[in-house]
């Protein structure tokens, strides 16, 4: 901790502030790819303009290609690097304000991003002008990168990476407090199945989303739905609705919407729907695929059904459904996991394949990213937990190991750290983010405390 960098961020937090909200405001999803904006005019746009506002505070900012941006402060033969990211997850259904308006309300300011991952973002560049503007000395040169396609892939980061090379050590304020020093491997997969079908189906908007709400229309008379569903029971998490429509019935299903890496605080709405469809009178085909589906997936979070529940030093297996859309031509669905580090990656793609199979779907796309472990007793672990041991006073912090995904597994030397898991509630990926007054305070405090411990002069003794 620094005094004076403290009190450069109590000084400057409305024009901190004032600037997240600009940033919020761009609705960057990734769209359809145009000369020099690799990801789309939306994500470009707020590139374009982070990079401006870094400018305007003095330092040197650059666009490398439109798949990401950096900025630079200080001098050294090594490199820091921050990595934050610029792009969203879609918005999905019930918001109380609007998603892109970055409206604060009662001390919180709500926003798709706000915690994942412009928030954090546009804290890091503060930060790093707070270190500069109370003359801390560095001895590594500080970067911070800004990536347009993270939740979509991270080829801007793999672009990068190809371009510039890696930082000597690095860490992403995309995770979790104190410091994540393990995150499991990610996998999923596209299956289709083409066939005449009288089912129509739509739930979730991106795979590593537990969709909140889903719908399905079955050629089945209302009142023989009701008395099929009147013995189905589900979690009291789940709620469905039924209306008649032309030649059978809508089904509509509530859950709870909530992050791919984090099952259990939620409830899949596609999975509770596939499931209580099991007990109508359907016929064919399209019998034969529900029941295929149910047997696969049925309500459980961790791949019970597909012989993949395992468990290792990086965590347990899980398992979502994040996408289905099913018309009169069959159904696409896509699947998100999140995996042990230990687990054979063409051992889960045979068991997904063989689950697929089950309700007659095959293979249209298929993806693995290894996760990651550093040390514990690594530099920069060891630096990133007595940072927030210092500013917390949380002598018992541990490194956390998560399942969620960041930049850090693209890179040799890295972590994640923060912005969750202290005095911040999980809003990420679902309707309502938001992030504290309280917390950006912090937040940007301890970034700029890292950036002190990581790439600054030891003070004398």
């Amino acid at each position: 901790m620094n005094k004076r960098v403290d009190e450069w961020i109590d000084e400057h937090k409305p024009e901190l502030i004032k600037d997240m909200q600009e940033c919020l405001r761009f609705p960057s999803l990734e769209g359809k790819a145009e000369e020099g904006m690799p990801f789309g005019k939306n994500v470009n746009d707020c590139l374009e303009s982070t990079l401006a506002m870094a400018r305007r505070l003095g330092f040197e900012a650059h666009s490398l290609d439109g798949y990401c941006g950096y900025v630079d402060f200080g001098e050294g033969e090594e490199m820091l690097g921050i990595l934050a990211h610029l792009d969203v997850v879609p918005t999905g259904d019930g918001w109380i304000y609007p998603p892109f308006a970055a409206e604060i309300h009662d001390d919180k300011l709500y926003a798709r991003g706000s915690l994942d991952d412009k928030g954090p973002a546009i804290m890091s560049i503060y930060a790093l002008k707070a270190v500069k503007e109370a003359g801390i000395p560095l001895k590594r040169k500080v970067r911070i990168i800004l990536g347009c396609n993270e939740e979509t892939g991270m080829k801007c980061i793999d672009h990068y990476i190809e371009k510039m090379g890696m930082p000597d050590l690095s860490f992403s304020p995309d995770a979790n407090f104190p410091v994540v020093s393990s995150e499991k491997s990610g996998c999923g997969g596209a299956y289709t199945k083409k066939y005449a079908s009288g089912i129509r189906m739509e739930a979730g908007e991106a795979s590593n989303i537990a969709p909140g709400t889903a719908w399905a229309f079955v050629p089945v008379g209302i009142e023989t739905v009701k008395e099929c569903l009147s013995a189905v029971e589900l979690p009291e998490k789940f709620n469905w609705t039924l209306e008649p429509a032309e030649g059978g019935t809508k089904i509509s299903m509530q859950g709870e919407s909530c992050h791919a890496s984090l099952p259990w605080e939620g409830a899949n709405a596609l999975q509770g729907l596939i499931y209580i469809m099991k007990s109508l009178p359907l016929t064919g085909e399209d019998k034969k695929t529900i029941d295929g589906l149910v047997e696969s997936f049925g309500l459980g979070y961790y791949g019970e059904n597909l012989d993949l529940d395992f468990e290792d030093y990086s965590g347990r297996l899980t398992c979502n459904l994040g996408v289905m859309r099913w018309d009169e031509n069959g159904f696409r669905m896509t699947l998100d996991l999140r995996v042990p580090t230990s687990m054979d990656p063409e051992y889960i793609h045979a068991q997904l394949d063989k689950g697929a199979a089950n309700a007659g779907a095959v293979l249209e796309g298929w993806r693995y990213n290894k996760g990651f472990s550093i040390p514990e007793d690594s530099e920069l672990v060891q630096g990133l937990l007595n940072v927030f041991i210092e500013r917390t006073g949380e002598t018992d912090a541990k490194p956390q190991r998560i399942g969620g995904g960041t930049y850090a597994r693209h890179l040799k030397n890295a972590v994640s750290f923060g912005p969750e898991g202290y005095k911040c509630p999980s809003s990420v990926h679902v309707a309502n983010e938001f992030i504290t007054m309280e917390q950006i305070d912090l937040n940007t405090k301890l970034l700029a405390d890292a950036i002190m411990a990581l790439a600054g002069v030891p003070a004398e003794s």
